[in-house]
């Protein structure tokens, strides 16, 4: 999913020109070389870390032995290393940003065409 990616070093949401949100990363190589990659849509992202972050980690620089896991529907993963608590803060905020933004536009979508079962629904959008 992410060709040569090792570290993760940016994790962003994203709104795009139709609305929709996105997660976009930000990898790093073998080499140190960033690449900018989309997380395709209905990946599911795990992530992993020796002991949770407590409060009194904000000192901490890094985290080690801490990842990150993108599966996709299909079944391709990726796992990156996340270094540092900053990112895995980063992280875990981007996730749940995009988790509230996707249910917040699966419901104006459907309100919007009028799926059964919504109410005050007419098909003809908000006014």
């Amino acid at each position: 999913m992410f060709p040569g990616a090792v570290a993760l070093r940016a994790c962003a949401l994203i709104f795009e020109g139709t609305g929709s949100p996105a997660l976009y990363v930000c990898t790093e190589d073998h080499g140190g070389v960033p690449r900018l990659f989309r997380v395709p849509d209905g990946a599911q992202v795990t992530v992993t870390t020796p002991r949770p972050a407590a409060p009194e980690d904000r000192g901490r620089v890094f985290l080690p032995g801490s990842t990150v896991t993108f599966q996709t529907p299909d079944g391709r993963a990726s796992t990156l290393a996340l270094h540092t608590v900053r990112l895995y803060r980063e992280v875990v905020e981007a996730l749940e940003g995009h988790a509230q933004a996707t249910r917040a536009a699966q419901e104006a979508r459907a309100a919007f065409e009028g799926t059964p079962g919504e109410e005050g629904t007419s098909g003809q959008g908000a006014a």
